[in-house]
């Protein structure tokens, strides 16, 4: 039987792959010193390919998803983009491809309470320049999917903690990114919100061919992902 390619190897690198890390290094300085979090760890992301990343409290997974978004630099290495190395474009290029070529999804789902469900899930297109008109008709369909079809004019206030994560998810992808990152995702939620979340992930993953990087504490979530990796000591190992 043929296996998949570990996403863990230095590969060609193809105009297609939507997400590259190479020999990436972050150290945090102080004044006692230097303390190093990533230490040359490599990192391919496939189209339609879902990773998960485990590890102990402070081992860095936090900080490697800031970079692999653009979030945060790199003190060495770089994360290339269908070809483009990220870190190498001025920022105001950086933040255009932060905000069409990568959805975040995070622990807490930051949402504005003063807006609507669809007004958050609209706001990226909003701030990519689409009209309000535009950006409303790009997110309706996405939390349509996400089953908020009946939510679509509350508040924040008047959802739930899975509904709001549900939200969070739609915003991530209103505009159709190739990456989605995703932090602790279902972290604050129950055990039956959590499960809808779960599911939800996967299936637009799969729907969608996102490259999709998701840090986790959760078992249940880690195994419906294709990829399970191990942050430990700066690099990433497999997972059985």
């Amino acid at each position: 039987m043929s296996r998949a390619p570990s996403p863990l190897k230095k590969k060609a690198l193809r105009s297609d792959q939507p997400l590259v890390a190479r020999d990436l290094k972050k150290v945090f300085r102080s004044g006692d010193g230097e303390l190093t979090i990533l230490d040359g760890l490599n990192l391919t992301v496939d189209p339609g390919q879902s990773l998960a990343i485990l590890g102990a409290s402070g081992s860095g997974k936090s900080t490697l998803l800031y970079l692999l978004g653009g979030l945060d630099r790199p003190t060495k290495g770089q994360v290339i983009s269908q070809g483009r190395e990220i870190f190498g474009l001025a920022e105001p290029d950086l933040a255009r491809w932060r905000a069409r070529e990568v959805g975040f999804v995070f622990q807490n789902h930051h949402l504005l309470p003063e807006f609507t469900a669809l007004e958050n899930a609209a706001m990226p297109a909003r701030l990519a320049g689409y009209s309000p008109k535009e950006a409303t008709a790009l997110a309706r369909p996405v939390l349509e999917r996400v089953g908020l079809s009946e939510r679509l004019n509350h508040r924040p206030g008047a959802l739930s903690g899975g509904e709001r994560q549900r939200v969070a998810l739609a915003r991530a992808l209103v505009l159709a990114p190739p990456v989605l990152l995703a932090d602790e995702p279902t972290g604050n939620l129950d055990a039956h919100n959590a499960n809808l979340v779960n599911d939800l992930l996967g299936e637009l993953v799969a729907e969608r061919g996102l490259a999709a990087v998701v840090v986790t504490h959760n078992a249940e979530l880690a195994s419906r992902l294709q990829v399970r990796l191990y942050l430990e000591r700066g690099r990433l190992r497999p997972l059985a």
